[in-house]
């Protein structure tokens, strides 16, 4: 089986957990980083600043031509498009006429919440593509109804050495809430919210120097962490507290899966989808209300030492239980794959 992946190569995107894993399982996969040409030359001076700011040029015409020649060059039995947004429909229409074309977006194709969460290439390619791969089952049964297309459940899953497991494992515990991720409105508001109530709040993320939460009581702001720092804080603190996008309502997110496979202790929004793959009051915790988010945070962190422990255990045993491990998200892919080839 030979893949050619379109997607970053940023050392920790998802794309390199299915990239490494598909490897392992025999399929040749040819690794094309479009976004991150596109980035590099976005940002190589003032001047493409400029130009991309003002859309007079963006450079995907360089990274679409080149996509024709590798897809010729290496005659792939799937096109595997992480996102999409420098893609152009024309090219996938030409793509269409000879290559099998699946997509993966995990963010959405009709929400688009920033600049870099999407745009029209992605909108307007949707039903360019044979087979979809969804996070989002809502979304997974929208595109089965409006388009001729093939679509198949993909959640988001964690990858986790066991060495990094180990080394956090052994950290001692924090008794404040700790929110990872970056700022947006809903977010800002829901930890002011806590923060204004007297409860301790630790943030990690990038540009929350920059909001209304510089400088609240009762709330501590530090960089982003990643590797196995990221994971020692995910495990350290007594709550995690995961608050999602707009695109992510009423179905998950990467904290879903992350926080329990350290042995965390999740305080998520409530979603049928979550409730699915954990058990609400044992392996995670869910607020429906702020009032509901109030309590249910309170508890938690008075909850005593033991019972703090047996949560982080029946987390940790039901991610590995139920199989959430990327590892096990790329044989979904793999197996996809296999059967659509024949």
């Amino acid at each position: 089986m030979k893949i050619l992946l379109i997607g970053s190569d940023f050392e920790f995107g998802i794309e390199q957990y299915y990239i490494k894993y598909l490897r392992d399982f025999g399929a040749e996969v040819i690794h094309y980083p479009a976004p991150d040409i596109v980035m590099r030359q976005r940002t190589k001076n003032l001047l493409n600043r400029g130009l991309f700011k003002t859309g007079i040029y963006t450079g995907y015409d360089r990274v679409n031509k080149e996509l024709i020649r590798l897809a010729a060059d290496h005659q792939p039995d799937v096109i595997w498009i992480f996102k999409g947004m420098e893609i152009f429909p024309a090219t996938l229409k030409q793509l269409a006429r000879t290559e099998r074309l699946a997509n993966y977006n995990p963010d959405h194709p009709f929400i688009i919440s920033s600049k870099g969460s999407g745009n029209r290439n992605i909108t307007e390619s949707v039903g360019l593509y044979h087979l979809h791969f969804c996070y989002n089952y809502k979304l997974l049964r929208q595109l089965e109804q409006s388009y001729p297309v093939k679509t198949a459940f993909l959640p988001f899953g964690f990858e986790l050495a066991p060495e990094d497991f180990q080394s956090a494992s052994g950290e001692p515990e924090i008794k404040k809430i700790c929110f990872i991720g970056n700022p947006d409105k809903t977010r800002i508001q829901t930890l002011a919210l806590l923060a204004r109530n007297g409860l301790l709040v630790d943030v990690y993320g990038h540009g929350w120097y920059k909001t209304s939460l510089n400088g609240v009581s009762n709330l501590s702001i530090s960089d982003a962490v990643y590797g196995p720092e990221f994971w020692k804080k995910l495990r350290q603190y007594r709550v995690q507290i995961n608050i999602f996008r707009k695109h992510n309502l009423g179905s998950h997110n990467m904290r879903t899966f992350e926080i329990p496979a350290i042995g965390g202790i999740q305080l998520a929004p409530y979603s049928d989808e979550q409730q699915s793959f954990f058990t609400e009051g044992r392996e995670i915790f869910f607020y429906r209300t702020e009032t509901d988010l109030l309590s249910q945070a309170k508890a938690l962190l008075s909850a005593p030492a033991g019972q703090a422990d047996q949560y982080r255990q029946a987390a940790r045993k039901r991610s590995l239980d139920s199989h959430h491990s990327y590892r096990d998200r790329a044989m979904t892919v793999y197996e996809n794959f296999k059967q659509w080839i024949g």
